[in-house]
C-alpha cells in the first residue's frame, strides 16, 4: 500500500504539474533544459523564468553571480531538486533532464545559529562547508552559497576562494559556487572546469528590474543599494551608501585612508625645522605618529599596511606623515 501511493502521488504531480521523465546516464554530468523550481512557480502568479543547467567533465564549476534577489538560491535549489525527484523515481520540473551518477547532494545555503551550542552563524556555515568538503566526492553535487560572509572582507573572499580552489581542483564535484566577491570569478582563468555565469538584471531610472535568466558571464554589478531602496531603507541612509560606495571604488578600498568616512583627512603633521638632516626628521616624525596613534582601534593589516609605509619613507629620507 505504502509503495502504491508513493507510485500515485508521483503519476499524479507528472500529470497536474507536467512534469517530464528524466534519462540517466552512466557518463559523469547534469544536463537540464527549462529546469523550474515547481513550489516558487506554483506559489507565484509572477509567470516562472525557466533555465537550463550543464555540469559535466569539462565543465564541473559554476561560479554564480547576480543581485540578491536576483534567483541564484532558487536556481541552485531547483537542480537539486530535479535531480532528487529523478532518482527517487519522480518525473521532473524540466523540458528536458539527462542525470548521471550522484552520490550525495551536499547543500550550504541560508543563514543561521546553533545559540544553545554557543555557536554563531558563522560557525554553523563553517561546519557545514567543513563537511561538505571532507565528504564530497566527484560524483556529488555541491551547492554552496555566499560562503565567508559572515566575517571579515578579506578572511571571507580568501575562505571563499579556497573552497572554491579546493573543489575545482581537488575534490572535483559537480558544484554552483554563488557569491558575491566578485574575485571569484578570476577562477575560470586559472583552474580548468570552472565557469561564469550569472543572474541578469537591469537598472532601470535608479530601480533594478529581476530578468531571472542565467546567462554566460560573470555578472557586472550585485545592486545591493538597489536592493536596499526595495526593502524601503530611508533614501538619507542610500545617499549615504551610494557616497561611500563611490569612495571605496576610487580608493581600491585602502582601510589607511581616512577620508573615505570623514569630509577631511587627518594627517599627524611632519616636524618643522633644520635640527637635523632629513632622516633625523623622518626618525622624529616616526616618533610623533606612534605616540598619537590609537592602538587599540588599530587592525593587524592596518598596522602591517601603516609599517610598510613607514618603512618606505624613511627608506628615502622623507619626513614621515602618519595617517590614523
Amino acid at each position: 500500500m505504502a509503495e502504491i501511493d508513493v507510485l500515485t502521488a508521483f503519476a499524479e504531480r507528472a500529470e497536474t504539474l507536467q512534469l517530464t521523465m528524466p534519462a540517466f546516464s552512466s557518463a559523469t554530468g547534469i544536463d537540464i533544459t527549462d529546469g523550474w523550481h515547481p513550489v516558487v512557480k506554483n506559489s507565484s502568479t509572477a509567470p516562472f523564468i525557466a533555465n537550463d543547467l550543464k555540469l559535466d567533465d569539462q565543465q564541473r564549476m559554476l561560479i554564480l553571480t547576480g543581485p540578491n534577489m536576483g534567483g541564484k538560491s532558487t536556481y541552485m535549489r531547483q537542480v537539486a531538486i530535479i535531480c532528487l525527484l529523478a532518482y527517487s523515481g519522480s518525473f521532473v520540473p524540466a523540458t528536458r533532464a539527462e542525470i548521471g551518477p550522484i552520490d550525495r547532494i551536499f547543500t550550504r545555503i541560508g543563514a543561521s545559529d546553533d545559540l544553545a551550542a554557543g555557536r554563531s552563524t558563522f560557525m554553523v556555515e563553517m561546519v557545514e562547508t567543513a563537511h561538505i568538503l571532507k565528504n564530497a566526492t566527484a560524483s556529488s553535487l555541491v551547492l554552496l552559497d555566499e560562503i565567508g560572509r559572515g566575517t571579515s572582507t578579506f578572511d571571507g573572499l580568501s575562505l571563499a576562494w579556497a573552497c572554491a580552489q579546493y573543489l575545482a581542483q581537488t575534490t572535483r564535484a559537480m558544484t554552483l559556487f554563488a557569491t558575491h566577491y566578485f574575485e571569484l570569478t578570476n577562477l575560470p582563468d586559472l583552474y580548468p572546469g570552472v565557469s561564469n555565469v550569472h543572474m541578469s538584471a537591469r537598472e532601470h531610472g535608479g530601480d533594478i528590474v529581476f530578468l531571472y535568466q542565467v546567462r554566460r558571464g560573470p555578472a557586472n554589478q550585485s545592486y545591493g543599494i538597489q536592493v536596499a531602496k526595495l526593502a524601503g531603507v530611508p533614501d538619507a541612509v542610500l545617499a549615504i551608501a551610494r557616497e561611500r560606495l563611490q569612495a571605496f571604488e576610487q580608493s581600491g578600498f585602502n582601510p589607511l585612508q581616512t577620508d573615505l568616512f570623514a569630509s577631511g583627512s587627518t594627517v599627524v603633521p611632519a616636524p618643522t625645522g633644520n635640527s637635523g638632516s632629513s632622516a633625523s626628521n623622518g626618525i622624529a616624525a616616526l616618533r610623533d605618529t606612534l605616540a598619537t596613534m590609537s592602538l587599540d582601534e588599530l587592525t593587524p593589516r592596518d598596522a602591517l599596511s601603516l609599517l610598510y609605509e613607514l618603512q618606505e619613507k624613511i627608506v628615502a629620507e622623507e619626513p614621515v606623515q602618519g595617517a590614523e
